[in-house]
């Protein structure tokens, strides 16, 4: 059985903004633009590109929450 890697603070949240970044580039592209547009575009829950962003910046947030009130 492996083991997972242990990630720092840094590490993850280098991570989360590696990935909004990422999903910001995808949403700002022309083809997701014309996909996402689509009639026939749908998820289970209405979700759009925006909403995954909005999700890593809210943890994102939560987590330098954390790490501020742990230094006071």
């Amino acid at each position: 059985m492996q083991t997972q890697p242990s990630l720092t603070t840094t590490e993850i949240m280098t991570i989360i903004l590696g990935c909004e970044q990422t999903l910001r580039f995808v949403q700002a592209s022309p083809n997701y633009k014309q996909i996402e547009a689509s009639e026939r575009f749908s998820t289970s829950n209405d979700l759009k590109m925006g909403d995954a962003v909005q999700a890593l910046m809210e943890i994102h947030e939560a987590i330098l929450n954390i790490e501020f009130y742990s230094q006071v």
